[in-house]
């Protein structure tokens, strides 16, 4: 009960209240699984009982009321009429299976968008925690193994027993003996079955989850460092690796499809044992082999239908064993509290100076309770390992301030608190005097900020809607586009592209120099018509020409607009002249 009150938790409100429909759909499946079955249990009857119209009162209504002039036309007319009756069982059966089907998918689509919001409610700290493979895995392949690897699997079950449960009801109406054979051959088989699987194909799944997310990483992995892989000669070392990776994948995998597999074949042994035991037990009861016939023949067509329904029963909740991890991984994730976000657009008014009060911060493994992945402390409520303590600092607007220091000092940490990315322990983030301390103040804020870093994110789509970030490609404003290219100096590249604007950058700006990403982000900025810029070592990969090219670009920014905040992060003096004054962490 525990876990079914789990899944029940995991399943969206809206779609709760479409759980009586896949009842209904479930329960219509049973109906007309069992109308299948009447159906081919009435050709038995007419075939293998020589005196059917004696016997059975239904079977002569039906004959006499419809005038037939043989009992060959009866046969054949019964023929005809299972046939079709068979066949929209199957339309209906496909159509019901459409229903349970867009349930499951819009379930994976409702419960994938709750991970995904919920990741990226929790903060800066919660996503550099966390390794990008996993979070992704945990949004698209969790969420779909539990709609199609434990919802689906449990809907399975409950509609397959259904038809069990009332088939043999029916059955025990027309001979008890059947129903009694059928309950002693096939339960005390499929309990010991599952009983034997269930515990390894629990481990065996989240084996195989974990596996698949480490060949996940490793592929990232080797993607993203082709380049140092190649030149260090460490192509083996990673090719060993994915091999490894693979090996074990498969092992696993086979070892699950193996488990489903034997299923048909404990439940087909199952049915050979049930034949068997009819004919020997009726034997030794002194029964003819002609007297069994119809026995036997309703045993079939019973076991026909049963036995696929408890393979399947077996075979769901073994896959239903093999994903139930799954469950307590996401009732763990979503228990988090999200954070509400404010979408809008608005800007804080920034009039006189940026001011951190008196700030703690420390990156500790982040708390389940910090909706804005604020760190952890010890028991005397102070931060351990402290990168600023009690640090205060006032920033004028229109100021230039140049941030240097040694590698761990804290440099882009201090931007992020002062973009509102990270909540400091203690202490405050004030605007104008005014503390930025909810979600639609910080998005107020952040409005107001372009951030520049040396790893700029540019995503895979064209030029235009790079530097127009976050607008979609028909909202994008044109004018304010190739004002923000000219002042950022890529007229010249824009130009001599041959889709212009609508050239596709590749994936991280894989088709750009570092001095034109580096533009891109510049005229980001000035599209965003940004009040305070923030370039985190925007220039440290670049050689000494582009790097004064772009120190150039943003000091022309300041001079031609007096009121524009400039913040910058830069190991090298240099880079620093063009600032009012320097910060030394």
């Amino acid at each position: 009960m525990s876990i079914v009150k789990k899944i029940f938790g995991l399943i969206p409100s809206s779609k709760r209240r479409q759980l009586p429909l896949m009842l209904l759909t479930a329960l219509c499946s049973a109906v007309i699984d069992l109308v299948g079955i009447a159906a081919l249990v009435s050709v038995l009857l007419v075939v293998l009982d020589e005196n059917f119209l004696a016997n059975n009162h239904l079977f002569a209504l039906v004959y006499d009321s419809c005038g037939f002039g043989s009992e060959r036309a009866f046969i054949v007319a019964v023929c005809i009429a299972v046939l079709v009756v068979i066949a929209l069982k199957g339309v209906c059966s496909v159509a019901l299976g459409q229903v349970r089907g867009r349930f499951m998918m819009r379930l994976f689509a409702d419960l994938s968008q709750r991970m995904y919001d919920n990741y990226l409610s929790r903060g800066l700290l919660f996503v550099r925690s966390h390794h990008t493979t996993t979070l992704i895995n945990n949004v698209n392949a969790m969420c779909h193994r539990f709609a199609h690897g434990v919802v689906s699997p449990l809907l399975g079950i409950l509609t397959e027993a259904v038809v069990v449960v009332v088939l043999l009801v029916l059955l025990s109406l027309f001979n008890p003996w059947v129903v009694l054979l059928a309950v002693v051959v096939f339960v005390p088989v499929a309990l010991v079955y599952s009983r034997i699987i269930r515990k390894r194909m629990a481990e065996n799944g989240r084996e195989e989850n974990r596996l698949q997310v480490a060949q996940n990483k490793t592929m990232y992995e080797a993607l993203r460092g082709y380049a140092d892989i190649e030149i260090a000669g460490a192509k083996p070392y990673i090719t060993a690796r994915f091999a490894r990776g693979i090996e074990s994948l498969r092992h696993y995998s086979l070892r699950a499809m193996l488990m489903r597999a034997s299923s048909s074949h404990v439940i087909e042994f199952s049915l050979v044992l049930g034949v068997v035991a009819v004919i020997i037990v009726g034997l030794a009861a002194g029964q003819t082999v002609g007297s069994l016939k119809v026995f036997l023949g309703v045993f079939a067509v019973a076991a026909y239908r049963i036995v696929p329904s408890i393979s399947r029963i077996v075979g769901s909740w073994s896959e239903f064993k093999r994903n139930q991890f799954v469950v307590e991984l996401l009732t763990t994730e979503l228990s988090h509290p999200v954070e509400p976000t404010s979408q809008t657009t608005e800007r804080l008014p920034f009039e006189r100076e940026i001011r951190l009060e008196g700030v703690d911060f420390a990156y500790d493994s982040v708390p389940d309770n910090s909706p804005n992945g604020a760190p952890n402390d010890n028991n005397d409520g102070v931060p351990n390992d402290l990168i600023f303590n009690n640090f205060s600092l006032a920033i004028r607007k229109g100021e230039k301030v140049g941030i240097q220091g040694a590698s761990g000092k804290g440099k882009t940490t201090l931007f992020n608190i002062l973009a509102a990315l990270f909540v400091p322990h203690k202490g405050a983030l004030v605007v104008d005097d005014k503390p930025i301390d909810t979600p639609e103040l910080r998005r107020k804020w952040q409005n107001n900020i372009a951030y520049v870093s040396q790893d700029l994110f540019i995503p895979d789509v064209s030029i235009a809607e790079n530097i127009a970030f976050g607008v979609e490609s028909g909202q994008i404003d044109h004018a304010r586009l190739h004002k923000a290219i000219a002042t950022a100096q890529l007229g010249d590249l824009v130009a001599g592209l041959p889709n212009g604007v609508d050239t596709i950058t590749g994936e991280a700006g894989c088709r750009l120099s570092g001095g034109q990403r580096q533009r891109i982000g510049i005229a980001r900025a000035l599209y965003k018509e940004a009040s305070v810029l923030m370039f985190d070592e925007a220039t440290s990969s670049l050689d000494e020409p582009t790097e004064r090219e772009i120190v150039d670009a943003v000091a022309g920014l300041s001079e031609a607009d007096s009121n524009l905040t400039i913040l910058f992060i830069s190991h090298n003096p240099k880079t620093l002249e063009f600032c009012d004054r320097v910060i030394e962490l």
